[in-house]
């Protein structure tokens, strides 16, 4: 029988830290994975989304670090999994430490480490590419037979859920820059397609920055009457109530 990952924990760590170390959790149990890292490949760059290693050491960091830095671009695996990519099935490579022909790559990468070698998952969603490595020490020799079945299995879940958790990261940077500018909110009430005037916008992104009314009015440079008007007619056309509610109209 193929063993099965448990999703509820990954999922519920999603866009969180844990993400990486929970799937590990859930590796272990099942293939008995003892590192990982997850990545988003693209043109020119490779974002490391994560890694975590059972024993406690920062090996999947380091060597996440030096995959980005040195190895990626000339990585053969990588490259013969992306071209053999169709559509949602993702694509898998175990490779034993004596099955990696990059002889550098080998022995830094993976001998040094007191790896058994790698398994790597590549899949594309919606236009991105990302991917998933697991990682066996000596000890435990590299993944049987029946853990490479079990890997194969869960390789478009795992791709899932790696593009879910890049795309909750990038959404969180997004709603962090645009909180973090008076200009950009107001930008952004502007191509909210809600019909407010400029004032309306001026006044609306300030109280989502924070703002009190008396303070609104003084950056604004009217009346704290003028400004307690402008945001009365902005509620009105976007049917809030407070700025908690203004905000999330915002980010609808």
């Amino acid at each position: 029988m193929v063993a099965t990952l448990s999703l509820p924990p990954a999922l519920d760590a999603i866009g969180q830290t844990a993400l990486a170390p929970t799937l590990l959790s859930q590796l272990g149990s099942t293939v008995g994975a003892e590192h990982c890292v997850l990545f988003r490949f693209g043109k020119d760059d490779l974002d490391v989304l994560g890694f975590a290693s059972a024993d406690g050491t920062e090996m999947a960091r380091h060597n996440s670090a030096r995959y980005r830095r040195e190895f990626w671009r000339r990585d053969s695996t990588y490259t013969d999994l992306k071209s053999r990519l169709c559509g949602y099935k993702a694509v898998v490579s175990c490779l034993a430490a004596e099955q990696i022909s990059d002889q550098r790559f080998r022995r830094e990468l993976i001998l040094d480490q007191g790896l058994a070698g790698r398994a790597l998952i590549v899949g594309e969603r919606g236009g991105r590419l990302y991917g998933l490595s697991m990682f066996r020490g000596n000890a435990a020799g590299f993944f049987s037979a029946d853990d490479r079945a079990a890997i194969d299995s869960m390789s478009d879940l795992l791709v899932s859920i790696v593009a879910k958790h890049a795309e909750t990261l990038s959404q969180r940077t997004s709603v962090s820059q645009l909180l973090s500018s008076v200009a950009g909110l107001e930008s952004a009430f502007k191509a909210a397609g809600a019909r407010l005037s400029e004032r309306e916008c001026q006044v609306c992104a300030r109280i989502v920055y924070g703002m009190a009314m008396k303070e609104i009015a003084r950056d604004l440079g009217i009346t704290p009457e003028s400004a307690v008007t402008y945001r009365k007619r902005a509620f009105l056309r976007l049917d809030v109530f407070d700025r908690g509610a203004l905000l999330r109209r915002l980010l609808q």
